[in-house]
Parts: C-alpha cells; structure tokens; sequence
C-alpha cells in the first residue's frame, strides 16, 4: 500500500490514506511521525447509543463516528483508523484533522484551540467562537487583504511552558469551511479543489490561494467573535484577565471531551498553557454586525488592533 507523507502542526504525517487538504512530500523528516494506519476490529461490537462516542483515557483514546469510522490513539506516534464501507479518504480527514489530532497533539505537550487563526503582519490572530460565529469567514475576509494564512477549526499552540513563555502557532493548512453566503460576500470563485465538508451540509473546504505559512508564527492577539443583529459597528472589547483566562478555557478542544480525561498531570499543565498563552497576548471580544458587507470594516479594526498592541 502507498504510504501518503504531510507536514502539518509542526509534525510529519505518514498516512495510508489521501488528504486533499494537506500539502504533500515527497519524504518524512521527522524523527518522530504520526503514522496513519488502516486497520480492522475497532468498530464496537454494539452500536453505542452516542454518536460521536468517545473513551478518552490517558494511555488510549478510542472515537467512533457512525458515518465515518473509528480512530484509536496508543501512543502519540500511531493512529489507527477503521473507516465504515464506503467513507472517502476527504471525509476521514475532517474528523482526523480535528478532535483525532488535537489528542495527538495534547499528548505531545501541545495546547489546541478550536479557533482558526491567520498571520497578520507577522503576528497570529486568533479567532475563537461557538459554531456559526464567523471565525472561517473573517479569517478568509483577511486573506483577502493580503494577510497569510496559518491554519483553520484547529489552533496548535506550542512554547507556552518554555522559560520565558513565548507562545507560537504552528502552521496547519490552508483550506477553510466556509457558507454558501461568505463565499459570495468573499467573491470567491468556484474551484476543481472544492470539497463539501459533509453530503448533507452546504457548507464546503475551500483551500485558500494565498501560500500557507511557512514557519510557527508568534502569537498577537485572540479575538472572541460575537456576531448580532443589533451590532452596528465592527469594535473590540479587552477583556481583563480572569475572564480571557475562562474564555481561551473554554474554546480549547479539550472541553469537547473534558479536561481531565488526560490525567491530573495533564490537566495541570494545560491549566498553565492556558494561563501562559493569556499572560503574553491580549484577548477581545470582537463586536461583528451580521451583515455580511462590513468585513473590509471588520478586516479594518482587527489590523488597528494589533497594529496598536505592537
């Protein structure tokens, strides 16, 4: 079987399946690789009456999507995946290039956000916020302006322990999950890449034109969407610090499966990540009309933002 080689979050991939949305190699690098590996007898022998349905231990985390398969993590080296009959290669990678490898990367001493991110004069800007919020649209509307894209749905932030802390943001990929109604406010055309996310759902992967980041970028802000009717204007809000800490808490992929599934150690240590990352940048909430029309606005106050925090 031919073996599929990425780079992505700062590590290298050696898949037996395709994923469109990664950029591929021609040979592995890194000394230590995630390694892909189709296999058989993860099912659980009893539909479970969850779905997802998760077993998140420290030593094991075993996920099984009914319309898409089972992923099984032993070691942060080794992936093992069970797609159901018929699943594509496409709609694998959206569970593997989330909450799968948010646990691999959590397991590698790396904090995950669920949050898009993009590099704005040199400096990340997060963008964190429930479903819906935006986060892929204004992220998509800044590369518009010419700013580099870093990685969508998941943040990989590294160097928060070190001493000094110095927060950085691994580059993921370049594609982003965007609505029918942002690709026309964003004016993008139609593309042989284009990818639904699901068969079932409007909203599509488009993989962005401007070159991904090539190295980590330093983390600048975090911005936490709140798009409503009743906002006018694009604005920022700072957030004192014991409420930027329960945000960035709240969007880490973490509470998608709950934080102390880890182990204590673990957890202590994300609790300090967590802590590292809103002690060296500042976070917002970002005030976002729902007019779709206000994004060079929206763009507009992000730049003043970090251009003033430098």
């Amino acid at each position: 079987m031919a073996h599929h080689i990425y780079s992505v979050f700062g590590l290298t991939v050696i898949s037996d399946f395709a994923f469109d949305v990664l950029e591929p190699l021609e040979a592995a690098t890194d000394e230590a690789p995630v390694r892909v590996i189709r296999s058989e007898g993860l099912h659980p022998a009893t539909p479970p009456q969850l779905d997802p349905y998760f077993e998140i231990e420290p030593e094991r985390q075993y996920m099984h999507w009914r319309a898409v398969g089972t992923f099984c993590i032993d070691d942060p080296g080794t992936v093992r995946v069970e797609p159901q009959e018929g699943v594509s290669d496409h709609l694998l990678s959206q569970a593997f290039l989330g909450l799968v490898m948010s646990l691999v990367l959590e397991r590698r001493g790396i904090l995950c956000l669920h949050a898009s991110a993009v590099s704005v004069n040199g400096r990340a800007a997060i963008f964190l916020g429930d479903k819906g919020a935006g986060k892929s649209t204004t992220s998509a509307a800044l590369l518009s302006r010419g700013h580099v894209p870093v990685t969508d749905d998941l943040v990989a932030v590294d160097g928060a322990l070190l001493d000094p802390p110095a927060p950085i943001i691994w580059p993921g990929f370049s594609s982003m999950k965007l609505w029918p109604d942002s690709v026309d406010a964003l004016a993008l055309t139609e593309d042989d890449g284009d990818r639904l996310i699901h068969p079932s759902v409007t909203k599509v992967q488009k993989r962005m034109p401007s070159p991904m980041a090539a190295d980590p970028v330093p983390l600048g802000a975090l911005f936490v969407l709140r798009r409503s009717e009743e906002v006018t204007e694009p604005s920022v809000v700072p957030r004192p610090a014991h409420e930027a800490l329960q945000m960035v808490l709240r969007y880490t992929f973490m509470a998608r499966y709950g934080e102390t599934r880890l182990g204590k150690a673990h957890l202590a240590n994300h609790l300090k990540r967590c802590g590292a990352v809103v002690a060296g940048a500042p976070v917002f909430d970002l005030m976002i009309p729902a007019d779709l029309s206000r994004l060079d606005d929206l763009c507009a106050t992000i730049e003043d933002q970090l251009t003033a925090a430098d």
